[in-house]
């Protein structure tokens, strides 16, 4: 497997695919085979030709996690695939196909116990990115399915998200919180949504201000309902407060997506204001 190439615009043709799989001839010891589900995989990038200007696909390298001990190689692949479905029109099948390739690398990653693909497998599951085409390891040869593959879509996303979380990943906790709070993937369990975004907002204030921030938006909301939580319009007025500033700093660096959840930040540290105020 070298080389391929298309013709459209896209690079999308049937002869130019994103990425290939295969079983390894000898089976390793822990490694890639029809027992643990994950295949070797190989990796492939746009290219144009500079003669007619045609866009393909070159074989860069094919990846082996006996390689990669840290995950490390499967977490910057799954990255760079992942990247390339954003940049793609949404009606193409080269976006669904590098969601596909990205899964696959990311559980790669996470099964070498690399908890920030846990974290990016939680936006592929929770998206529904690969538009319920995900990695079917029995279709693809293996004798049994990864347990994985027996649960729901969503419960995928929370398992996912719960590993990273207990591993320290700020954003993964307040997403986990979410979860917790909506019953997605598992049971309603707004007290331990609480503690999560606790958690969240602690390890958070050492890193971006869009994770303290963001947990401090899901804070003042719980504050606000009495959700988890104590019922405190001054509580929800203080981290309302918070949240603003942490948004607001991130949107000021250019991450204009947190500009809803500043607005919702704003929204809410008024309506606390009103009700501690008693202005109405």
């Amino acid at each position: 497997m070298t080389e391929w190439h298309g013709d459209d615009g896209d690079g999308g043709t049937p002869n130019a695919p994103v990425f290939g799989w295969m079983w390894p001839e000898k089976v390793p010891v822990g490694g890639p085979n029809t027992e643990t589900g994950l295949p070797l995989v190989w990796i492939t990038q746009q290219v144009v030709e500079p003669q007619d200007g045609r866009i393909g696909r070159r074989c860069v390298y094919c990846y082996d996690p006996e390689d990669d001990p840290a995950g490390d190689f499967a977490l910057g692949a799954g990255a760079d695939y992942y990247n390339e479905a954003m940049s793609c029109d949404w009606r193409t099948e080269r976006r669904v196909e590098c969601f596909q390739a990205a899964e696959v690398l990311y559980l790669h990653a996470s099964r070498l116990g690399n908890a920030m693909a846990d974290d990016d497998l939680t936006y592929v599951y929770s998206y529904d990115r690969c538009e319920g085409k995900y990695w079917d390891s029995v279709a693809a040869g293996a004798k049994f399915p990864r347990p994985e593959e027996r649960l729901s879509i969503a419960e995928r996303a929370f398992a996912h998200c719960r590993v990273a979380a207990e591993a320290g990943i700020a954003e993964s906790c307040y997403k986990l919180g979410d979860f917790l709070r909506d019953g997605r993937g598992c049971d309603k369990d707004a007290d331990k949504a609480y503690q999560w975004y606790r958690r969240a907002y602690d390890l958070g204030k050492s890193d971006s201000p869009v994770y303290w921030g963001s947990a401090a938006l899901r804070l003042g909301k719980a504050h606000e309902e009495g959700e988890g939580c104590t019922q405190s319009f001054q509580e929800a007025k203080s981290w309302y407060s918070r949240a603003v500033a942490g948004l607001s700093a991130a949107v000021r660096k250019g991450e204009s997506w947190y500009r809803g959840a500043l607005k919702n930040a704003e929204a809410g540290l008024a309506r606390a204001e009103q009700e501690v105020s008693g202005k109405y």
